[in-house]
């Protein structure tokens, strides 16, 4: 492990004997530390990150709480030694120059209290599923003609709070204002990743990075993102503490956060079995919001419960 560690990679890891090679793999040479938080498993990950810390000496293995991720990463942002931190998924991989991109915004702009860069969906069965910045049509509209590194402005929190634009395993933040904001609100249980970018938003400057850092992998078996009414009600009780100050930087903000849970709320009609109420969700979050998107969902929506009557 190197003495003065400019990085800090931080991951979380439950049940993922086989996911982590491919995604230690993926951070590549560099002065870094790697922490990985065993988050009480059952399967063989600690053979695995026992074996991989052999053959990498920057490699650390904390035994975790057993009480989800947002506790283990703060664990490891606890014991960081770095002055950044960088988030990884045990699932997801890093892309080549994603890492050195992101330091050298950090030092060009030292106050950054984080940045983030776009991230791709990959299915498990390895489809392409598009880019993050693609899906979110607001904020890839604004930032069309944005330099490839730049500061979201003045409105940076309801820049994040209109779109979920952010992906953790994009995100690389100071330490010390990791430290300062206390981290992951564990208690959330869902969405606590955008409550955390929101705080760290209020704070100081995020800076944006637009390549695609990170593969990200979608609808992994037993993910605690698949729980569609948890994260809806997550969804709503966050945007409730920052809503004041979103509509105070852009009020367009809050239609946008409005629709995106109502949208929320529609996926978790349909994991009821509520095809019905499902598809008022979706349309009013489409006259809150409208664009293509919204309206293909409706109307598949208004199918599925068309069958189902």
């Amino acid at each position: 492990m190197p003495h003065d560690p400019v990085l800090s990679v931080v991951i979380p890891a439950r049940n993922v004997a086989g996911y982590l090679p491919a995604s230690i793999g993926s951070i590549g040479p560099g002065r870094y530390e790697i922490l990985v938080v065993d988050d009480g498993s059952t399967d063989a990950t600690p053979q695995v990150l026992a074996e991989l810390a052999a053959a990498d000496p920057r490699l650390r293995v904390l035994p975790g709480p057993a009480q989800g991720p947002s506790a283990a990463r703060n664990l490891a942002i606890a014991a960081a030694r770095a002055p950044l931190v960088a988030f990884l998924d045990a699932d997801d991989a890093w892309r080549p120059g994603k890492v050195s991109a992101q330091l050298a915004v950090h030092r060009a702009i030292p106050a950054l209290g984080f940045s983030f860069t776009d991230y791709r969906h990959v299915s498990p069965e390895g489809e392409d599923r598009g880019t993050c910045f693609e899906y979110w049509p607001g904020f890839a509209a604004r930032h069309a003609r944005s330099p490839r590194a730049f500061r979201l402005g003045q409105d940076a929190l309801a820049q994040i709070f209109a779109e979920n634009v952010v992906g953790t395993s994009t995100v690389m933040a100071r330490t010390q204002a990791l430290r300062d904001v206390q981290g992951f609100n564990a208690h959330l249980g869902n969405a606590e990743d955008w409550d955390l970018w929101l705080r760290l938003a209020a704070a100081a400057p995020v800076g944006c990075l637009k390549l695609v850092g990170t593969d990200y992998l979608m609808h992994r078996p037993g993910n605690i993102s698949n729980d569609a009414p948890r994260r809806a009600a997550a969804l709503r009780e966050v945007a409730g503490c920052y809503r004041d100050m979103a509509r105070a930087q852009n009020p367009a903000a809050v239609r946008r956060c409005d629709a995106r849970l109502l949208a929320a709320e529609a996926e978790a009609r349909i994991a009821a079995g509520q095809p019905w109420r499902a598809t008022l969700k979706q349309c009013r979050a489409l006259l809150r919001q409208p664009h293509a998107r919204a309206a293909k969902h409706a109307a598949a929506m208004l199918l599925r419960a068309l069958r189902a009557a």
